[in-house]
């Protein structure tokens, strides 16, 4: 059963130059209590996806979709005010950079005791103008729950004394604090090392196994979430390109720039010839507005026609889906 359906989201953007389509027809259909990767490149629309689910938009954009539904919830017809009402408790989201998005005047606990729910405060039998220790009872289970021993010296931080994983793990409990039902984490290892990044990925997906909470990973580097899930879907220049489960991705892509994100992984278990060039997509991902029409993969494309000037339709495969003119089929 799909948690989130979304078909055929369009956003655009009224700029000085005029109206651009950043979002073309995006389609996802998260299962729920699975992890859903999406994968593109800086600039493809993962974000702007997010925050049109969220309603975090700008006045100067457009949303249009034939479909947004949340379980049995009609997010298209949902005002501003009754957004504002799941978000949290329904859906919630981890930023990349959280020291962007943690309050850099208040301390850890004080930001954490905003987003407690008021469960919390009932489950301990005590009132809604709940004490500090109470509150700090409830902030330490959240921070022991992603992976934070040393509570008493993080709630009393600010977040500028933290390190970049620490302030991850705490918009992390921040967004699990009221158990919503589905998480988007954008891009929540950018800029860390490789030690963090293992840590905050078995955090999100100990969070998937033992609370059953559906994940939408959005990342720019296929190979860091490709294991962690069960399904993926790639999206280049704001039109979704491929999309299925984990097996139909790795296994038979049918898509150019499927195919070119896999090659891009490295398999240290092969022998790599002593500075040898790594694989990369020729050309680079056009500007918002300087999209080609089309196909906007197009220009780069190793399997490119005349035919591709023209916006391919989706097709569905056994649930494979696939938006090309020229796809690989039946090719391992």
């Amino acid at each position: 059963m799909a948690l989130l359906d979304i078909r055929n989201l369009s956003i655009d953007i009224i700029t000085a130059q005029g109206k651009i389509r950043v979002i073309d027809k995006a389609t996802l259909n998260i299962v729920d209590g699975s992890i859903h990767g999406l994968v593109g490149e800086s600039g493809s629309g993962k974000s702007l996806i997010a925050k049109a689910i969220l309603g975090l938009h700008n006045e100067n954009w457009i949303v249009t979709a034939d479909r947004m539904f949340l379980g049995c919830t009609d997010l298209n017809k949902l005002s501003f005010r009754e957004r504002r009402k799941i978000m949290g408790k329904e859906i919630s989201i981890i930023f990349q950079n959280p020291r962007s998005y943690l309050d850099p005047s208040k301390r850890i606990f004080d930001q954490m005791r905003e987003v407690l729910p008021n469960k919390i405060a009932k489950k301990r039998f005590i009132k809604r103008m709940a004490s500090k220790s109470a509150h700090y009872l409830a902030i330490k289970e959240l921070l022991h729950k992603v992976g934070i021993q040393n509570d008493k010296v993080v709630v009393n931080s600010f977040p500028h004394e933290l390190s970049e994983g620490i302030c991850q793990k705490v918009m992390i409990a921040m967004a699990i604090a009221n158990n919503p039902r589905l998480l988007i984490a954008d891009e929540p290892t950018t800029s860390m090392e490789a030690v963090t990044q293992a840590q905050i990925f078995r955090l999100l997906y100990k969070l998937n196994q033992l609370h059953n909470t559906t994940i939408l990973l959005l990342s720019n580097n296929f190979g860091s979430i490709s294991n962690l899930s069960d399904y993926i879907s790639l999206i280049y220049c704001g039109q979704t390109v491929e999309s299925g489960s984990y097996k139909q991705i790795l296994k038979s892509p049918m898509h150019p720039y499927t195919q070119a994100m896999i090659k891009t992984i490295l398999a240290f278990d092969e022998e790599v010839d002593h500075k040898s060039q790594l694989y990369t997509l020729p050309g680079s991902i056009p500007p918002a507005n300087q999209l080609p029409i089309g196909c906007r993969l197009g220009p780069r494309c190793p399997k490119a026609q005349r035919t591709c000037v023209m916006n391919p339709e989706a097709v569905n495969y056994k649930g494979h889906i696939i938006r090309c003119h020229f796809p690989t089929l039946g090719e391992k």
